[in-house]
């Protein structure tokens, strides 16, 4: 469908589409950035670049976020998550949103790149506030906060990091032959940052949510543990935290049975394809296990998220000790789901929790 807003712009819907135009960055290109509308000021290698330089950028990391890469945060995401769920359960209840998924996915990020675990939260506000500013137009105050954020990230690359960690990585990456400039490095940390907090928040409490209220789900659980990973993958698919992301036609092309122009803005709608009844049977529904689920929650193509392996550790661990910690949870009563939305994600503002 086409719409008028924001300058015009394509919306892929169906899952075909969305794959379609996900795998074929030749004519979608994401150099002209990813969202509708536009956010302008940061540059955000490897996302906002196609091949052959999109290619380059996302090598520097692949590595640090493979299944084994991200396995090696295993032991001490499973001990904060315990930790904290067992003051959460002697308080007797809370809103797990900002207590739980909250507290865990800052530090994720910082442990991940190689920065201390308490500086999680403040990496994090500091990001938003640095893209807050580039959106407002507010050069001054945006040159000061990235400046900031620039020698922040240079003392730690100075005194040394783990040479595993991602900062370290990108602190001594090339580009054909060259080492990263500054802007580039610390794009590619503010792009981690900023898809791997907000993204991970909304997929660890949509999931929470998921097991309370989806009847029988619970039992069939903690009867079968085996189950956690096809749970997990069934409540990405039936709400995405990414909505969409979007590309920009190059010489044209024929998608959907409409006729794009070269120029012409083209969203893809994964919280959509999704939900496509040609591709999954009963799509409204919470079915676990599915036979087949090829949702596209993590996106498809060159650009599918490099942080899946360590958002799917995240949500599995909270998962498994959720339901052995405390599996008689339960949602506040009278409470009803509000859903925050942007551009770009999407996810639960608050979900209170009751511990008996």
């Amino acid at each position: 469908m086409h719409s008028d807003r924001h300058g015009g712009f394509w919306a892929a819907l169906t899952h075909e589409a969305v794959k379609e135009a996900a795998g074929d960055p030749k004519t979608y290109s994401s150099a002209d950035g990813v969202s509708i509308p536009r956010a302008h000021g940061i540059l955000s290698p490897p996302i906002a670049f196609d091949p052959p330089e999109h290619t380059a950028y996302r090598r520097i990391i692949q590595r640090q976020f493979t299944r084994r890469g991200a396995a090696r945060y295993e032991p001490l995401l499973r001990r904060l998550v315990r930790d904290r769920l067992a003051e959460l359960v002697e308080q007797g209840s809370a809103d797990v949103v900002p207590a739980l998924s909250r507290y865990l996915a800052p530090i994720a990020i910082a442990v991940i790149l190689g920065l201390p675990p308490e500086d999680g939260t403040r990496f994090v506000e500091w990001t938003a506030r640095i893209l807050m500013t580039a959106a407002a137009g507010d050069r001054a105050e945006n040159q000061r906060l990235t400046e900031e954020f620039a020698a922040y990230i240079s003392g730690h690359l100075d005194r040394g990091c783990d040479e595993e960690a991602v900062i370290s990585v990108i602190g001594t990456g090339r580009i054909d032959g060259r080492p990263l400039t500054l802007e580039e490095r610390l794009g590619m940390i503010l792009l981690l940052v900023m898809a791997g907090h907000e993204t991970t928040v909304h997929s660890i409490s949509t999931m929470i949510y998921h097991v309370a209220t989806v009847d029988g789900l619970r039992d069939r659980l903690i009867a079968d543990p085996a189950l956690i990973p096809s749970m997990i993958d069934e409540s990405l698919r039936l709400e995405a935290p990414v909505v969409a992301l979007s590309r920009t036609v190059r010489g044209g092309a024929e998608l959907g049975g409409r006729t794009l122009e070269d120029g012409e803005r083209t969203l893809l709608v994964f919280g959509s394809a999704n939900h496509d009844p040609a591709v999954f049977d009963r799509p409204e529904e919470f079915v676990c296990p599915r036979d087949r689920n090829p949702h596209v929650a993590f996106g498809s193509g060159i650009h599918r998220c490099i942080g899946e392996h360590l958002a799917r550790l995240e949500m599995r661990i909270v998962a498994e000790e959720l339901l052995a910690l405390a599996p008689e949870y339960r949602i506040a009563d009278g409470y009803r789901p509000e859903w925050r939305s942007g551009p770009i994600t999407r996810g639960l503002t608050t979900l209170p929790v009751v511990f008996p």
